[in-house]
């Protein structure tokens, strides 16, 4: 692992691999391990991917504020200053879906191609509810009734939900249900990443700053760079998918049947046959 110091911010990071530049970054309660089995090590064979820790996360620093997707983006930029990376493939899931964008905006001669995987897009819908999924997976039905928050009225259930399980984590609680992907995990490593998201959610201003609004329709709809859009049909992210199919008809959209938020990960095959084509390569190349 290498880091590096940015403004207020130590960013940990890794590269696997060599060839042209390959970013992949993280969503909320995640780390770049997420990518790293199923995506950074084969797609190492034929890129130089590079792997990072937003801020709270991980092994970077958790400074109090700077967790909009705009000052997350210019971590991005001041890592890739860093590493001598003048442009790159870029592909991100959830919240850092949002932060690929909005560095896509920003800087759009760095961004050869884009892909944004399952990322709720707070300018196009500002609130998340249990509502705007038509599936509601027996672990989610057990969280809902366990935890005694009011969530047919939750605007942002996609926070609430991340925040009840860190805390069952860390408390010993939990669910006997179980998804094919269960933020945290079991293990010392998620008691670790536990702790760690109640405290970036406890001692920060994260939770107010990830639902900025962020990049605008327009800007998104003049990206120059060819897009890759990937949602789960069962993601509470699909009213973002549909903005965006509006906004920008001639790019590729890409939906997991029966896909949830965390289908990077459930559905990597389904991905990766996207993905790499997407990015230059054959789907069947190892």
């Amino acid at each position: 692992m290498a880091e590096v110091q940015l403004d207020d911010v130590t960013i940990a990071y890794q590269q696997v691999g060599e060839g042209p530049d390959l970013v992949f970054v993280h969503g909320l309660a995640a780390s770049r391990a997420f990518w790293f089995l199923q995506y950074a090590l084969p797609l190492s064979r034929h890129f130089r991917v590079t792997l990072f820790d937003l801020r709270g996360h991980g092994y970077s620093s958790m400074p109090a504020g700077g967790y909009e997707a705009i000052t997350a983006a210019a971590d991005l930029a001041g890592l890739l200053d860093h590493l001598g990376i003048a442009r790159c493939l870029l592909v991100g899931h959830s919240y850092g879906g949002g932060v690929a964008l909005e560095f896509a905006g920003l800087h759009p001669q760095r961004v050869e191609k884009l892909a944004v995987l399952d990322t709720k897009i707070n300018a196009l819908q500002p609130s998340q509810r249990l509502s705007d999924s038509p599936h509601l997976s027996p672990f989610e039905v057990e969280v809902a009734g366990k935890s005694g928050h009011d969530w047919e009225n939750e605007t942002q259930v996609g926070l609430l939900f991340l925040d009840v399980l860190a805390r069952w984590k860390t408390s010993g609680g939990g669910s006997e249900a179980k998804d094919v992907f269960t933020p945290f995990g079991e293990g010392r490593g998620a008691q670790r990443t536990a702790k760690q998201f109640v405290a970036l959610i406890d001692t920060t201003s994260a939770l107010q700053d990830v639902v900025k609004p962020g990049i605008d329709g327009a800007t998104i709809a003049a990206l120059p760079m060819p897009c890759l859009w990937i949602y789960g049909d069962w993601s509470r992210s699909m009213p973002s998918c549909r903005a965006l199919q509006a906004l920008r008809p001639e790019a590729e959209f890409r939906i997991v049947p029966e896909g949830g938020h965390f289908f990077p990960i459930s559905n990597a095959a389904a991905v990766m046959a996207w993905l790499k084509p997407f990015l230059g390569l054959a789907a069947a190349a190892n």
